[in-house]
């Protein structure tokens, strides 16, 4: 935001310069982006009065001018031709300076000497917003008062010289959107008196009614619109602003278009609070609502453009259309016209989550939206509205009507923050006593009762201790903060188990040739359907839809990482890489309730994923792959079983690793038809182990067991079972049947022949037995194998000889 010094100094005595006032109001929070001098790049230009005209000799297009600059006559030579014999017009003289680093010297013109130049608005840097009577491409010309100032400094003259400061305001300060705002910082800054030239206005009472010349208001959206306040005035006279204020606007950016629209601009800069003013003929049945649009509602903005409005915008209409976007601006079928008689002044506050958006999705942000999406105070509306037609009657633009409409159906809470002078100085690292924070605050307008701070209305950023902790430390200053030591228990920070068992099987991973990749956790469903993942399947009924992807290929989160590795893998391959061994740690992000919302997120696993493809993979070896990943992590009980329910995998080259009910693992083969879906002529081998179901039966510790005592007894056991028989099977009867003294087994040899028979196979196992306190007997044995043989026979089992 900018802001004159000139407007500055009347709510604040202001004794620095312009670059320490800027480093002041910086360090106590008001940030200043920069600052200028405007009128400093116009030198040595004066008032002059044309005293005779002639053509020039040898030139059809220019003329001689002689021109009265008071303690001379200065010949010129010029090709402006609106110009005449008595005309006040700037001069620029030899030696002097124009924006833009323009140096004008004396100098001749097709013979005949020209000692400076006429001066036009371009040339002054001047525009036709500040000066509308004059002509874009012609010489300044000067009403007839200014005769009186004949070779006075033009810019002293015309009030061009203007100090001007510009702030970067933060989102939670809109209170110092405002003239009045800055002005109160800059006094409590320099720690001076703040001045209030509108005590007048707020100390006025003003009658409210609800029919006012006939107009009646309601709001339809209360929970959008706070406070909606109008005044009427009567027997306008539409005219330019005076200079003043016209000055005061130019130097805060905003063009001067009339006096009623100015007045508007002045108060919303003033003091912060946006405004409107309507021709009350343009209201339908003089009835003003504020409600939601219609959707698909069209309105012409002032700007000259159609908008297409939703039902999430509010709006300001009457009985027949919409007249303004609230908050944002004004339509044209409301505007002030040259003839306007009446005029409907509104100062209303809106929600400013809801303005926001609506600029936001309109393309349209406005001096007034910035204002409003920040929350302005519904206590400032009545000020302004007085203030506005206060104006009006200053500059003799009307008649104000002595009542107004007040329609306040929110009304602003003050809150009571609570005052602990002890926690503050903790907080800080000073030592500042009650009563000097006290000081602090009532200088800002805070109340100190007791123990509870109350901040004025238009502080809603105060909410707790903090915030009025900040305010004490921005006016003590920063610079005055001494270095002192953090006061606090110290911890030992350290990685929880799961993060450790993460690391160690990330290091036996590598160590053991895998290379570790990364993927995104969202995909193109179209990957689904290449891994044979279809409706009905829990993997493709649990994702999720990403609202606003970048693009198709990451519109859903990841429910299974074997698309995104088979990616990996397919393009290694495609750039001739054949052998890979590779791993991810990632999550799988499954909407298992069917209704994703803020209280319900959806299910998110975090799963080891393993690859293998070319020389050396196979499914023994991803599967002792895994079992090591078991070990490392110390499960030391479960139960490999064959699987063929797994759609992207090869139904008879696949297993799942379960604890109990519990799947912890799937690893075998890719399908055959996934390979070709990803262009791979190799054999692809993968396993899923889900890390957190790892974790949840990890042994935290790992028991000691002594060397035994005693000497283990070893046999060798071969059976013939068929194909579909599975070691698993035999496996639980050894450990039924061995009466615990069976402590390891182990198969050696697995033989296929046609002397089996069709269908059969031959499976060698070598059995070692132990007992913990005392030393078996061949009869102890003879019996559990006896026991053991009689078990496996009744599966169909035959031992071989």
């Amino acid at each position: 935001m900018k802001v004159g010094i000139e407007w500055l100094k009347e709510y604040s005595d202001i004794d620095v310069s312009m670059k320490d006032l800027s480093e002041i109001l910086t360090m106590t929070g008001s940030k200043v982006e920069g600052y200028e001098t405007k009128g400093d790049d116009i030198k040595n230009v004066v008032v002059g009065k044309i005293l005779e005209i002639e053509k020039h000799p040898d030139a059809d297009k220019l003329v001689v001018t002689k021109v009265d600059v008071k303690d001379e006559i200065l010949q010129i030579v010029t090709g402006a031709n609106n110009i005449k014999v008595g005309d006040i017009v700037p001069i620029a003289k030899d030696g002097s300076e124009l924006p833009g680093n323009i140096k004008i010297k004396k100098g001749s013109l097709r013979g005949v000497e020209s000692c400076g130049m006429m001066c036009s608005i371009g040339e002054l840097s001047l525009t036709l917003e500040e000066y509308p009577e004059q002509i874009e491409n012609g010489i300044m010309i000067l009403p007839k008062e200014y005769e009186k100032d004949l070779g006075k400094d033009i810019v002293e003259v015309l009030g061009l010289r203007e100090d001007i400061i510009e702030f970067e305001i933060t989102p939670n300060r809109p209170d110092c959107l405002s003239v009045e705002g800055i002005g109160r910082e800059t006094a409590v800054s320099l720690g001076k008196k703040y001045k209030n030239p509108n005590k007048d206005i707020d100390a006025m009472q003003v009658a409210k009614t609800d029919n006012l010349e006939g107009l009646t208001v309601s709001i339809e959206a209360p929970d959008l619109c706070y406070r909606y306040m109008a005044r009427v005035v009567k027997n306008v006279k539409i005219g330019p602003s005076p200079d003043w204020m016209k000055r005061r606007l130019n130097a805060c950016g905003v063009r001067s278009i009339n006096n009623i629209v100015d007045i508007t601009n002045y108060v919303m800069l003033e003091m912060g609070q946006p405004m409107h003013a309507f021709d009350i003929n343009s209201i339908s049945g003089k009835h003003i609502t504020v409600r939601r649009a219609k959707e698909g509602e069209r309105i012409t903005t002032l700007d000259e453009q159609e908008r297409v409005l939703t039902n999430e915008m509010l709006v300001i209409a009457d009985e027949e259309k919409a007249v303004a976007v609230a908050g944002v601006m004004g339509g044209m079928n409301s505007e002030i016209e040259k003839d306007t008689q009446m005029v409907v002044f509104e100062s209303a506050v809106f929600k400013g989550g809801n303005v926001r958006l609506t600029a936001k999705k309109l393309g349209l942000r406005t001096e007034a939206s910035s204002r409003y999406e920040k929350g302005l105070s519904p206590e400032n509306a009545q000020r302004a509205i007085n203030r506005a037609v206060q104006l009006v009657e200053q500059l003799g633009a009307g008649e104000a009507v002595d009542t107004l409409i007040d329609v306040y159906p929110t009304k602003q809470e003050i809150k009571n923050v609570e005052f602990n002078p002890e926690r503050i100085n903790k907080l800080l690292g000073i030592n500042l006593s009650r009563e000097e924070m006290t000081e602090i605050l009532n200088k800002l307008e805070i109340k100190v009762e007791g123990d509870y701070c109350i901040p004025p209305y238009y502080r809603q950023d105060i909410e707790q201790d903090a915030d009025v902790a900040e305010e004490i430390l921005r006016i003590y200053g920063y610079d005055k903060l001494g270095s002192t030591l953090i006061e606090a228990e110290t911890t030992l920070g350290g990685k929880t188990e799961a993060q450790k068992l993460d690391d160690r099987i990330k290091q036996m991973l590598v160590a053991k040739g895998f290379s570790e990749v990364y993927t995104y956790g969202f995909m193109n469903p179209e990957e689904l359907a290449k891994c044979k993942i279809e409706a009905g399947n829990s993997l493709y009924d649990s994702t999720i839809n990403i609202k606003n992807p970048l693009s198709v290929d990451y519109s859903i989160m990841k429910t299974t990482v074997v698309p995104t590795m088979m990616k990996v893998v397919s393009s290694n391959v495609a750039k001739k890489n054949m052998d890979l061994a590779l791993f991810e740690m990632a999550k799988i992000y499954q909407d298992n309730t069917g209704a994703i919302s803020k209280e319900e997120l959806p299910e998110e696993r975090k799963i080891i994923t393993l690859a293998m493809t070319g020389r050396e993979s196979d499914f023994y070896y991803l599967k002792g792959i895994v079992e090591n990943i078991l070990e490392e992590a110390n499960v030391l009980r479960y139960e490999l079983v064959a699987d063929e329910n797994e759609s992207s995998y090869h139904p008879g080259r696949t297993a799942k690793i379960n604890i109990g009910k519990d799947t912890i693992a799937i690893l075998g083969q890719i399908h055959p038809s996934v390979q070709e879906n990803y262009a791979i002529a190799q054999n692809v081998y993968m396993a899923e182990i889900d890390f957190e179901k790892i974790v949840k039966y990890a042994k935290k510790e790992k028991k000691y067991t002594p060397i035994p005592k005693y000497p283990a007894v070893e046999r060798d056991i071969a059976v013939t079972v068929t194909e579909d028989v599975e070691v698993a099977q035999i496996e639980k009867i050894l450990k039924s049947k061995s009466k615990k003294l069976l402590e390891s087994w182990k198969v050696f040899d697995i033989y296929r022949s046609e002397k089996l028979g069709k269908n059969k196979k031959s499976i060698a196992i070598a059995l070692i037995f132990r007992d913990k306190s005392k030393t078996l007997t061949d009869e102890e044995i003879n019996r559990v194998m006896e026991q053991i043989v009689e078990e496996l026979s009744k599966m169909g089992a035959e031992l071989r000889k």
